[in-house]
Protein backbone atom coordinates (compact mmCIF):
# COMPACT_ATOMS: atom_id res chain seq x y z
CA UNK A 1 0.00 0.00 0.00
CA UNK A 2 0.80 3.61 -0.20
CA UNK A 3 -0.12 7.10 -0.27
CA UNK A 4 -2.95 6.79 -2.48
CA UNK A 5 -4.19 4.27 -0.54
CA UNK A 6 -3.99 6.27 2.55
CA UNK A 7 -5.50 8.78 0.84
CA UNK A 8 -8.72 6.13 -0.57
CA UNK A 9 -8.60 5.50 3.61
CA UNK A 10 -8.67 9.33 4.89
CA UNK A 11 -11.64 9.72 2.47
CA UNK A 12 -13.34 6.31 3.41
CA UNK A 13 -13.20 8.09 7.01
CA UNK A 14 -15.19 11.16 6.37
CA UNK A 15 -18.21 9.18 4.94
CA UNK A 16 -18.36 6.40 7.31
CA UNK A 17 -18.61 6.32 10.83
CA UNK A 18 -15.08 4.72 11.72
CA UNK A 19 -13.94 4.00 15.62
CA UNK A 20 -11.43 7.39 16.55
CA UNK A 21 -8.74 4.34 17.13
CA UNK A 22 -8.52 3.63 13.27
CA UNK A 23 -8.42 7.42 12.30
CA UNK A 24 -5.80 8.04 9.92
CA UNK A 25 -5.27 11.43 11.93
CA UNK A 26 -4.94 9.08 15.08
CA UNK A 27 -2.94 6.45 13.54
CA UNK A 28 -0.10 9.00 12.68
CA UNK A 29 -0.18 10.31 16.13
CA UNK A 30 0.38 7.30 18.01
CA UNK A 31 2.11 4.75 15.56
CA UNK A 32 3.54 7.63 13.57
CA UNK A 33 2.79 8.71 9.75
CA UNK A 34 5.35 5.88 7.78
CA UNK A 35 4.71 3.30 10.93
CA UNK A 36 1.19 2.37 9.84
CA UNK A 37 -0.88 1.16 6.37
CA UNK A 38 -4.25 0.24 5.84
CA UNK A 39 -5.98 -2.79 3.41
CA UNK A 40 -8.68 -1.67 1.44
CA UNK A 41 -11.36 -3.92 0.24
CA UNK A 42 -13.41 -2.78 -2.77
CA UNK A 43 -15.32 -4.32 -5.13
CA UNK A 44 -17.75 -3.11 -8.34
CA UNK A 45 -15.76 0.08 -7.71
CA UNK A 46 -16.75 0.78 -4.21
CA UNK A 47 -14.51 0.68 -1.08
CA UNK A 48 -16.60 -1.78 1.33
CA UNK A 49 -14.20 -2.27 4.09
CA UNK A 50 -10.54 -1.11 5.58
CA UNK A 51 -8.01 -3.03 7.76
CA UNK A 52 -5.01 -0.04 8.97
CA UNK A 53 -2.34 -1.90 10.97
CA UNK A 54 1.03 -0.63 12.86
CA UNK A 55 3.81 -2.51 12.51
CA UNK A 56 6.80 -2.51 14.97
CA UNK A 57 9.96 -3.98 13.84
CA UNK A 58 12.89 -4.93 17.29
CA UNK A 59 15.34 -7.72 17.45
CA UNK A 60 14.61 -9.01 14.03
CA UNK A 61 11.26 -9.60 14.67
CA UNK A 62 8.01 -7.69 12.77
CA UNK A 63 4.78 -7.11 14.74
CA UNK A 64 1.43 -6.11 13.58
CA UNK A 65 0.11 -5.35 17.01
CA UNK A 66 -1.75 -2.01 18.93
CA UNK A 67 0.19 1.50 19.25
CA UNK A 68 0.25 2.92 22.49
CA UNK A 69 -3.09 4.94 23.94
CA UNK A 70 -5.17 2.56 20.92
CA UNK A 71 -8.10 0.37 22.66
CA UNK A 72 -9.06 -1.61 19.30
CA UNK A 73 -8.38 -1.73 15.37
CA UNK A 74 -9.20 -4.14 13.12
CA UNK A 75 -11.01 -4.65 10.22
CA UNK A 76 -14.36 -1.75 9.36
CA UNK A 77 -16.90 -3.23 7.28
CA UNK A 78 -19.47 -2.23 5.30
CA UNK A 79 -22.77 -4.00 4.14
CA UNK A 80 -24.55 -4.02 1.05
CA UNK A 81 -28.31 -2.98 1.57
CA UNK A 82 -30.68 -5.63 2.23
CA UNK A 83 -28.27 -8.60 3.29
CA UNK A 84 -29.50 -11.34 4.85
CA UNK A 85 -27.70 -13.05 7.90
CA UNK A 86 -26.58 -15.81 6.22
CA UNK A 87 -25.18 -12.93 3.41
CA UNK A 88 -23.86 -10.98 6.12
CA UNK A 89 -21.39 -14.14 7.00
CA UNK A 90 -20.31 -14.75 3.82
CA UNK A 91 -19.27 -11.23 2.99
CA UNK A 92 -17.65 -10.84 6.33
CA UNK A 93 -15.32 -14.08 5.43
CA UNK A 94 -14.65 -12.56 1.82
CA UNK A 95 -13.63 -9.72 3.03
CA UNK A 96 -11.64 -11.07 6.07
CA UNK A 97 -9.86 -13.76 3.83
CA UNK A 98 -8.68 -11.23 1.69
CA UNK A 99 -7.48 -9.18 4.54
CA UNK A 100 -5.73 -12.09 5.89
CA UNK A 101 -4.59 -12.90 2.44
CA UNK A 102 -2.84 -9.04 2.06
CA UNK A 103 -1.58 -8.77 5.72
CA UNK A 104 2.60 -8.57 5.68
CA UNK A 105 4.91 -10.61 6.79
CA UNK A 106 4.77 -11.02 10.68
CA UNK A 107 6.35 -12.95 13.56
CA UNK A 108 3.67 -11.25 15.83
CA UNK A 109 0.26 -10.58 15.10
CA UNK A 110 -1.64 -9.23 18.24
CA UNK A 111 -4.62 -7.09 17.60
CA UNK A 112 -7.64 -5.82 19.38
CA UNK A 113 -10.56 -6.45 17.59
CA UNK A 114 -13.30 -3.54 17.58
CA UNK A 115 -16.33 -4.82 19.60
CA UNK A 116 -18.85 -4.80 16.73
CA UNK A 117 -16.71 -7.50 15.35
CA UNK A 118 -18.20 -10.59 16.62
CA UNK A 119 -17.07 -13.09 13.84
CA UNK A 120 -13.68 -13.73 13.74
CA UNK A 121 -13.91 -17.43 11.76
CA UNK A 122 -11.74 -16.38 9.01
CA UNK A 123 -9.20 -15.69 11.01
CA UNK A 124 -9.31 -18.90 13.12
CA UNK A 125 -9.41 -21.18 10.00
CA UNK A 126 -5.74 -19.36 8.78
CA UNK A 127 -4.83 -20.58 11.97
CA UNK A 128 -4.97 -16.96 14.54
CA UNK A 129 -6.60 -17.71 17.91
CA UNK A 130 -8.76 -15.52 19.91
CA UNK A 131 -8.93 -14.50 23.51
CA UNK A 132 -11.84 -12.63 24.93
CA UNK A 133 -11.55 -9.12 26.79
CA UNK A 134 -14.10 -7.07 28.31
CA UNK A 135 -15.06 -3.17 28.04
CA UNK A 136 -18.10 -1.77 30.19
CA UNK A 137 -20.71 0.28 27.74
CA UNK A 138 -23.56 2.31 29.21
CA UNK A 139 -25.79 2.31 25.86
CA UNK A 140 -26.76 5.20 24.14
CA UNK A 141 -30.53 7.05 25.01
CA UNK A 142 -30.18 6.44 28.83
CA UNK A 143 -31.20 9.66 30.80
CA UNK A 144 -28.67 10.27 33.59
CA UNK A 145 -30.86 9.64 36.21
CA UNK A 146 -31.41 6.31 34.93
CA UNK A 147 -27.58 5.85 34.65
CA UNK A 148 -27.42 6.77 38.61
CA UNK A 149 -30.05 4.23 39.32
CA UNK A 150 -27.96 1.68 38.09
CA UNK A 151 -25.01 2.81 40.18
CA UNK A 152 -23.47 1.06 43.14
CA UNK A 153 -25.00 2.01 45.73
CA UNK A 154 -21.06 3.44 47.32
CA UNK A 155 -20.94 5.32 43.87
CA UNK A 156 -24.47 7.50 44.77
CA UNK A 157 -23.25 7.99 48.50
CA UNK A 158 -20.08 9.31 47.17
CA UNK A 159 -21.55 11.74 44.63
CA UNK A 160 -23.35 13.47 47.04
CA UNK A 161 -20.67 13.53 49.29
CA UNK A 162 -18.72 15.29 46.80
CA UNK A 163 -21.12 17.73 46.55
CA UNK A 164 -21.14 18.48 50.12
CA UNK A 165 -17.65 19.08 50.12
CA UNK A 166 -17.73 21.47 47.53
CA UNK A 167 -15.74 19.66 45.06
CA UNK A 168 -16.78 20.62 41.48
CA UNK A 169 -15.67 18.80 37.99
CA UNK A 170 -14.89 21.75 35.30
CA UNK A 171 -13.82 21.47 31.69
CA UNK A 172 -9.49 22.41 31.23
CA UNK A 173 -7.35 21.35 28.38
CA UNK A 174 -4.19 21.06 30.70
CA UNK A 175 -2.21 18.32 29.05
CA UNK A 176 0.64 18.61 31.99
CA UNK A 177 -1.63 18.49 34.49
CA UNK A 178 -3.27 15.70 33.21
CA UNK A 179 -0.30 13.61 32.84
CA UNK A 180 1.34 14.53 36.61
CA UNK A 181 -2.15 13.28 38.08
CA UNK A 182 -1.30 9.69 35.72
CA UNK A 183 1.95 9.82 36.65
CA UNK A 184 0.94 9.92 40.30
CA UNK A 185 -1.61 7.16 40.17
CA UNK A 186 0.82 4.62 37.88
CA UNK A 187 3.49 6.13 40.98
CA UNK A 188 1.61 4.63 43.84
CA UNK A 189 1.71 1.17 42.16
CA UNK A 190 5.23 1.43 41.58
CA UNK A 191 4.96 1.52 37.63
CA UNK A 192 6.09 3.77 35.11
CA UNK A 193 3.76 5.96 32.90
CA UNK A 194 3.92 3.41 29.85
CA UNK A 195 3.69 6.31 27.32
CA UNK A 196 5.54 9.89 27.12
CA UNK A 197 4.18 13.29 28.00
CA UNK A 198 5.05 14.56 24.45
CA UNK A 199 2.61 11.44 23.08
CA UNK A 200 0.23 12.30 25.13
CA UNK A 201 -0.03 16.09 24.53
CA UNK A 202 0.17 15.44 20.64
CA UNK A 203 -2.53 13.32 20.79
CA UNK A 204 -4.64 15.81 22.75
CA UNK A 205 -4.00 18.53 20.54
CA UNK A 206 -4.79 16.01 17.13
CA UNK A 207 -7.93 15.54 18.94
CA UNK A 208 -8.72 19.21 19.95
CA UNK A 209 -8.02 19.44 16.21
CA UNK A 210 -10.21 17.42 14.73
CA UNK A 211 -13.16 18.12 17.57
CA UNK A 212 -12.74 14.73 19.46
CA UNK A 213 -12.32 14.83 23.15
CA UNK A 214 -12.94 16.68 25.83
CA UNK A 215 -10.81 16.56 29.45
CA UNK A 216 -12.07 17.27 33.16
CA UNK A 217 -10.63 17.66 36.06
CA UNK A 218 -11.90 17.95 39.63
CA UNK A 219 -10.66 20.47 42.00
CA UNK A 220 -10.69 20.68 45.78
CA UNK A 221 -11.84 23.39 47.32
CA UNK A 222 -8.81 25.62 47.50
CA UNK A 223 -8.89 24.87 43.63
CA UNK A 224 -6.05 22.43 43.50
CA UNK A 225 -6.55 20.04 40.77
CA UNK A 226 -7.16 16.42 42.46
CA UNK A 227 -8.28 14.30 39.45
CA UNK A 228 -8.54 14.28 36.05
CA UNK A 229 -9.60 12.21 32.99
CA UNK A 230 -9.02 12.43 28.89
CA UNK A 231 -12.28 11.48 27.18
CA UNK A 232 -12.24 10.83 23.42
CA UNK A 233 -15.32 10.34 21.04
CA UNK A 234 -16.57 9.55 17.28
CA UNK A 235 -19.57 9.19 15.96
CA UNK A 236 -21.08 6.98 18.24
CA UNK A 237 -19.03 6.59 20.82
CA UNK A 238 -16.77 8.53 23.71
CA UNK A 239 -14.08 6.49 25.56
CA UNK A 240 -12.42 7.17 28.73
CA UNK A 241 -9.23 7.22 27.98
CA UNK A 242 -6.35 8.58 30.28
CA UNK A 243 -7.03 9.46 33.64
CA UNK A 244 -5.35 10.36 37.03
CA UNK A 245 -5.68 11.00 40.64
CA UNK A 246 -4.08 12.51 43.43
CA UNK A 247 -3.41 9.55 45.89
CA UNK A 248 -3.20 11.88 48.97
CA UNK A 249 -7.11 12.71 47.92
CA UNK A 250 -7.94 9.31 46.83
CA UNK A 251 -10.50 8.29 49.66
CA UNK A 252 -12.79 11.75 48.37
CA UNK A 253 -13.84 9.78 45.12
CA UNK A 254 -13.29 12.98 43.10
CA UNK A 255 -12.69 10.61 40.00
CA UNK A 256 -16.04 9.60 40.22
CA UNK A 257 -17.06 13.06 39.73
CA UNK A 258 -14.71 13.30 36.41
CA UNK A 259 -15.88 9.99 34.88
CA UNK A 260 -19.61 11.53 35.29
CA UNK A 261 -18.79 14.72 33.51
CA UNK A 262 -17.92 12.81 30.28
CA UNK A 263 -20.88 10.28 31.07
CA UNK A 264 -23.09 13.29 30.53
CA UNK A 265 -21.27 14.40 27.66
CA UNK A 266 -22.30 11.12 26.10
CA UNK A 267 -25.52 10.77 26.87
CA UNK A 268 -26.53 14.62 25.74
CA UNK A 269 -25.06 13.63 22.30
CA UNK A 270 -26.37 10.88 22.21
CA UNK A 271 -23.40 8.26 22.02
CA UNK A 272 -22.32 5.55 23.94
CA UNK A 273 -19.98 5.57 26.76
CA UNK A 274 -17.24 3.04 26.68
CA UNK A 275 -14.97 2.43 29.90
CA UNK A 276 -12.57 1.19 27.37
CA UNK A 277 -11.90 -1.77 29.15
CA UNK A 278 -9.68 -3.66 31.63
CA UNK A 279 -8.98 -6.96 32.52
CA UNK A 280 -7.08 -5.81 35.81
CA UNK A 281 -9.22 -7.02 39.02
CA UNK A 282 -9.55 -3.70 40.54
CA UNK A 283 -10.02 -1.67 37.23
CA UNK A 284 -12.45 -3.76 36.54
CA UNK A 285 -14.33 -3.74 39.72
CA UNK A 286 -14.46 -0.16 39.85
CA UNK A 287 -15.93 0.16 36.16
CA UNK A 288 -18.86 -1.95 37.11
CA UNK A 289 -20.01 0.41 39.99
CA UNK A 290 -21.97 2.26 37.41
CA UNK A 291 -24.06 0.40 36.43
CA UNK A 292 -22.40 -0.48 32.55
CA UNK A 293 -23.03 -2.95 30.47
CA UNK A 294 -20.23 -6.13 30.42
CA UNK A 295 -19.53 -6.23 26.26
CA UNK A 296 -16.61 -8.35 24.92
CA UNK A 297 -14.53 -7.83 22.24
CA UNK A 298 -11.61 -9.93 20.87
CA UNK A 299 -7.97 -9.65 20.62
CA UNK A 300 -7.12 -11.91 17.59
CA UNK A 301 -2.93 -13.31 17.46
CA UNK A 302 -0.79 -15.10 15.98
CA UNK A 303 2.64 -16.16 16.71
CA UNK A 304 4.64 -17.64 14.03
CA UNK A 305 7.87 -18.47 16.20
CA UNK A 306 7.56 -21.07 18.79
CA UNK A 307 9.72 -19.53 20.72
CA UNK A 308 7.94 -16.27 20.43
CA UNK A 309 5.09 -18.08 21.15
CA UNK A 310 6.51 -19.58 24.53
CA UNK A 311 8.05 -16.45 25.76
CA UNK A 312 4.39 -14.96 25.23
CA UNK A 313 3.13 -17.46 27.12
CA UNK A 314 4.64 -17.58 29.83
CA UNK A 315 4.80 -14.20 30.23
CA UNK A 316 0.91 -13.79 30.77
CA UNK A 317 0.83 -16.13 33.32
Amino acid sequence: MGLEEKEKYRKFCESEPVPIFSQPWWLDVVCGPDNWDVLLFEKGGTLWASMPYYVKKKLGFTTVGMPLLTQTMGPYIKYPAGQKYEAKLTWEQEVMEYFIDKLPSFSIFSVNFHKSITNWLPFYWSGFHQTTRYSYVIPKGMSFDEVLKNCSNDTRRRLLRLKELGIKAHEEYDAKELYKLASMTFGRKEMEVPYSYDLLNNLIQACTQNNSCKIYFADDTEGNKIAGGLFVYDKNTVYYLVGGIDPAKKNMGAMNLVMFEGIKFALETGREFDFEGSMVKEIEKYFRTFGAVQVPYFRIYKYKNPLIRLYLCLKER
